[in-house]
């Protein structure tokens, strides 16, 4: 069976909210059209600066002005940062936010679909400056290619940090990019509000006692799928008192049933996923006959919890609560 990545998932979920839309007769509207003095009136001072990312140095001469998004959760962040007039198009936005949604209203969608990524020439067609992207396939040499070489070509990037290659993430990687991005963008005091607001929420809620075990189920039949203890799912579990029960799987992977039996979690986090909508998912794993003894499955402990909650962004306050939430029943 084919692995599906947490991108893919994301991008199938982001699909069908277009499809759907579509299917209503509703059609996403193109940008408004400005001219390039209006726009520069309406851009922060330019200041050069300097950005790390994912062990690279940005320089970026003045604030972008034509920036594309290529992920809902990197979408979020741009909108909540105020920078919808600045967004020339995005990828598949698929649910946003309630906070954010309306901002996002006549934004100009370059692709309905983020799986596989869109192509170079696809995103280049929006003439950006900037690209934001909340995944590492986007900068594949199928898709956008060679992060150095869209330096050279003009165009700048930024990756949350949180999916950096080799990168063990955590809340605070979030905490950075809004930083970073704020900066970039010439937002620095809405970032430091949203940095608050975000810090707020997660220290808001109060792990769990007794450390209970946790798997990730990231959707498979044949074989189940997990995150992996380096993505951020992990640091969220660990935050509510839980414990990843496959530590030493550091990427998206797949493990065997015989091994999760073993180590018999206390509850089952469920990713919610297009290609394998949670109710299925459960409806699944409660008939699965080889792991009927396990007592997540017993006790039916199921943690549902939406694909992009559980990535880099605004959302982690919100996963934290659905987790404790479920840990505490």
């Amino acid at each position: 069976m084919r692995l599906i990545t947490p991108r893919a998932a994301q991008a199938l979920l982001a699909g069908a909210t277009v499809l759907a839309a579509a299917a209503c007769g509703q059609t996403a509207s193109p940008a408004t059209n400005t001219t390039a003095a209006a726009q520069a009136t309406a851009q922060p001072s330019a200041t050069p600066m300097e950005v790390s990312n994912c062990g690279a140095t940005y320089r970026f001469e003045r604030p972008p002005r034509r920036i594309v998004t290529s992920s809902t959760i990197a979408t979020e962040i741009v909108l909540a940062l105020g920078a919808r007039d600045r967004l020339a198009g995005t990828v598949a936005p698929g649910e946003l936010l309630p906070e954010v949604a309306s901002a996002f209203e006549g934004v100009n969608i370059i692709a309905k679909s983020a799986f596989p990524p869109p192509s170079k020439e696809t995103v280049f067609a929006a003439n950006p400056d900037f690209v934001v992207s909340g995944y590492g396939d986007d900068y594949g040499p199928k898709a956008l290619g060679d992060r150095a070489q869209l330096r050279e070509e003009g165009v700048n990037s930024y990756l949350l940090s949180g999916n950096c290659p080799g990168r063990k993430a955590s809340v605070e990687d979030t905490y950075t990019d809004i930083r970073e991005l704020g900066r970039i963008l010439g937002a620095q005091a809405k970032a430091e509000e949203l940095v608050s607001k975000l810090t707020a929420e997660v220290e808001a809620v109060k792990p769990v006692s007794g450390t209970p075990k946790v798997f990730d189920y990231a959707g498979g039949l044949e074989k189940p799928s997990t995150a992996g203890s380096n993505g951020l799912l992990d640091d969220l579990i660990r935050r509510a008192g839980g414990e990843n029960i496959f530590p030493e799987v550091t990427s998206y992977a797949q493990i065997s049933w015989e091994e999760l039996v073993k180590r018999d979690p206390d509850a089952i986090v469920v990713e919610d996923q297009a290609f394998e909508p949670a109710d299925k998912a459960i409806a699944f794993l409660t008939s699965y006959e080889p792991i009927r003894n396990v007592t997540a499955i017993k006790e039916k402990r199921f943690i549902v919890i939406p694909v992009n909650d559980t990535q880099p962004g605004l959302r982690n306050g919100r996963a934290m609560k659905t987790l404790v939430a479920g840990l505490a029943k």
